[in-house]
């Protein structure tokens, strides 16, 4: 399947799980991952996108890398489909990109390209670390510049043993790929 018509097909999917009882769990199992990981727990500075509607929400990621002394950096994109990371703090006015996504109004100043880690969004991810974006290639034209540690996180809906989707030479792979643990494992995680 070419990776217009897997990435429409995956759209639904993610949206329809989104509406489930069974989604919060997954993006709390997620977060609890996220935050006992030691790359996130030694990264001085991450960079992550402000969620959209269907994505795992980001707020909370960015409120504890607050709360842990973390500086945070989100990304300005350009029509040329590059992008720079600025740094967010509760005062940076945004605005909404072309793509919907919120983004900070200055980007002059307070950049860091990259930062010490990335928590990289995607729609699919499959077991050999390969992400399906949202089709503009900016994180791939991104870490294709700046190479720096990253992580994505999948709800079991968006993770997959191999591939569906074509993967092209200039495809970046992750780093590492927290995936949610199904609803039993994460019960018996969380009452340890």
């Amino acid at each position: 399947m070419d990776k217009v018509s897997f990435r429409k097909k995956q759209i639904d999917l993610v949206s329809d799980f989104m509406k489930s009882d069974k989604a919060q769990k997954e993006i709390n199992n997620l977060y609890f991952q996220l935050f006992n990981d030691l790359d996130f727990q030694n990264a001085p500075s991450v960079g992550i996108t402000m969620s959209t509607n269907d994505e795992i929400p980001t707020f909370p990621i960015i409120n504890q890398c607050f709360e842990m002394g973390k500086e945070v950096y989100i990304p300005k994109t350009f029509s040329d489909y590059s992008m720079s990371f600025v740094k967010y703090t509760q005062d940076t006015e945004l605005v909404e990109s072309a793509f919907g996504v919120r983004e900070p109004r200055d980007y002059e100043n307070n950049v860091m390209n990259p930062p010490d880690l990335l928590i990289v969004p995607g729609l699919a991810y499959s077991q050999d670390k390969n992400r399906l974006g949202f089709g503009s290639g900016s994180f791939d034209r991104y870490l294709a510049k700046f190479p720096t540690k990253t992580i994505s996180l999948a709800l079991t809906s968006q993770y997959y043993q191999a591939p569906l989707w074509p993967v092209y030479v200039l495809d970046k792979q992750i780093d590492k790929i927290i995936v949610a643990k199904d609803e039993q494992n994460a019960d018996n995680q969380s009452a340890r």
